[in-house]
C-alpha cells in the first residue's frame, strides 16, 4: 500500500512553522484595514511577512515542504497563500527563458514582489480557446491588447502571467502564448470590482501595451499547455484543506461552547452526527490531497488525482460553510469582514461562518471551475475503461 504521509523531515519542519506563525498571530487584528483585499490586511503587513518568509527559503521549497507551509498558513488564517510564487511562479520556474524571468523569479522565492495570473476574460471563462486578447509582434518585441477578468491581486501585483493569441490562423490551443508583463508599463489599467463577500477582484485592461522580445514566457505557440501545467501546482489542495480544517475547528469550538434551550450545542445528536460526517468527509479530501501530492513529487503524469482533489477540497468547504449556518442558526448569518473580532453583535464566530458562506463558491470556479475538472474526470475515466 502506497504510503502517503509525509516525511519526519517535513514534519519537524512543520513545527517550525507553527512557531513563527504564533510569533505574528496576535498582530493580524492590528492590521484589518483594508477588507476589499482577499486577505482583509493592509499590503504593507502583507509585503512585510511575504519577506520575512522569503528570507528563511519558505518561498521556494520542494513540494512536500511547500504543501505543508500552504496549509499552515491556510489554518491560520495567514496572508501568505496568494504570494507571486503562489499564483504565478510555478508558470516562471518551470517556463523561464530570459535573463529577466530569472530575475523576476528570485525576486519572487525572496518575497520582494508581489504577482497575478490574469487567464479568464469576459467571453472565454473556462473555455479559453475563445481568448480574445491578442499579442502582435513588431520590431521591437509585441504588442498586446486586450482585457483579462476575475484577476485575483491585480491591484497590487508588480508582475502578471497571462496568455494571448499570437498567431491568427492557428487551432485554438497551438495559437496561444504565455508572457510575463511588468505592470507598470504604459497603456495597463487595473479596474477593482466588489465581490458579494466585500473584497474585490480586478480586471485588466491591456492597451497597446509594448513588450520587449524577453516577455514571452516559454515557448511560442505552446501557451495552453504550459497554462494546465502551471494551474496543476495549485490543484492539490492542501490549502483549501487548511481552510476546511480551520473552519471545522470553529464550528467545533462553537458548538462546544454555545447553549440552546438549555442544552450545550455539542450534545445535541444531530450536530454531532452532522460535525462527525464533515470530520470524515475531511479526513477523506486530506487523504486525496496527498495523494495528488504525492503524483506531483514523484513526477508521475497524472490529471486525474489533481482535478479530483480539486473537486472535493473545494465542495467540502462549502459544505462545512453551510453545515455551520444552518448549526448557527440565525447567528449564524450575520456577517462581518475578516479580523473584525468576536464583538459583532449577534454574530457567530465573529460573523465568520457567514463569511465562509458567501467566499466558498469562489474556489470552485477558480481555477478551472468544477463543472470542468469533472469533465476531465470522466473522459479520463471512461478512457481507461474503454482500453481495459
Amino acid at each position: 500500500m502506497t504510503d502517503f504521509r509525509f516525511s519526519p523531515e517535513a514534519e519537524a519542519f512543520r513545527v517550525e512553522v507553527l512557531d513563527w506563525l504564533a510569533t505574528f498571530e496576535p498582530e493580524l487584528a492590528a492590521h484589518n484595514s483594508d477588507p476589499s483585499d482577499l486577505t482583509g490586511l493592509d499590503e504593507k503587513f502583507e509585503r512585510l511577512l511575504q519577506t520575512d518568509a522569503g528570507s528563511r527559503g519558505w518561498l521556494s521549497l520542494p513540494l512536500e515542504f511547500q504543501a505543508i507551509f500552504n496549509y499552515e498558513m491556510a489554518r491560520a488564517d495567514a496572508p501568505l497563500i496568494d504570494t507571486a510564487m503562489t499564483l504565478s511562479g510555478a508558470a516562471v520556474e518551470k517556463f523561464a527563458t530570459s535573463e529577466t524571468h530569472t530575475l523576476v523569479l528570485e525576486s519572487m522565492r525572496a518575497g520582494f514582489v508581489e504577482a497575478c495570473s490574469a487567464y479568464t476574460e469576459s467571453g472565454a471563462g473556462s473555455d479559453l480557446t475563445g481568448l480574445a486578447t491578442t499579442a502582435m509582434r513588431d520590431a521591437r518585441g509585441w504588442i498586446l491588447d486586450g482585457t483579462k477578468t476575475l484577476v485575483t491581486g491585480a491591484h497590487k501585483a508588480d508582475w502578471c502571467v497571462t496568455i494571448a493569441r499570437t498567431e491568427a490562423n492557428a487551432v485554438p490551443r497551438d495559437a496561444m502564448s504565455m508572457f510575463l508583463v511588468d505592470m507598470r508599463l504604459p497603456g495597463i489599467t487595473v479596474h477593482r470590482h466588489r465581490t458579494m463577500n466585500g473584497w474585490t477582484l480586478d480586471d485588466i485592461e491591456f492597451a497597446h501595451v509594448e513588450l520587449g522580445p524577453d516577455a514571452l514566457l516559454g515557448v511560442e505557440g505552446n501557451g495552453w499547455r504550459q497554462m494546465g501545467a502551471a494551474l496543476a501546482a495549485e490543484r492539490s489542495g492542501m490549502f483549501w484543506i487548511g481552510f476546511a480544517r480551520h473552519l471545522l475547528d470553529l464550528l467545533c469550538q462553537f458548538a462546544c461552547t454555545t447553549v440552546r434551550d438549555e442544552v450545550i450545542l455539542a450534545d445535541d445528536p444531530l450536530v454531532i452526527d452532522e460535525i462527525g460526517r464533515l470530520e470524515a468527509d475531511w479526513s477523506a479530501a486530506e487523504l486525496l490531497s496527498r495523494r495528488a501530492l504525492w503524483s506531483q513529487m514523484h513526477g508521475i503524469d497524472d490529471a486525474l488525482a489533481p482535478a479530483m482533489a480539486k473537486v472535493v477540497t473545494t465542495e467540502l468547504l462549502v459544505t462545512i460553510a453551510q453545515s455551520a449556518t444552518e448549526i448557527a442558526g440565525q447567528s449564524g448569518l450575520v456577517w462581518a469582514p475578516l479580523f473584525s473580532g468576536d464583538d459583532v453583535e449577534g454574530a457567530a464566530a465573529g460573523g465568520r461562518f457567514a463569511w465562509e458562506f458567501l467566499e466558498r463558491v469562489h474556489g470552485t470556479i477558480g481555477g478551472g471551475a468544477n463543472e470542468v475538472h469533472r469533465d476531465v474526470i470522466g473522459t479520463i475515466l471512461l478512457g481507461r475503461i474503454g482500453s481495459s
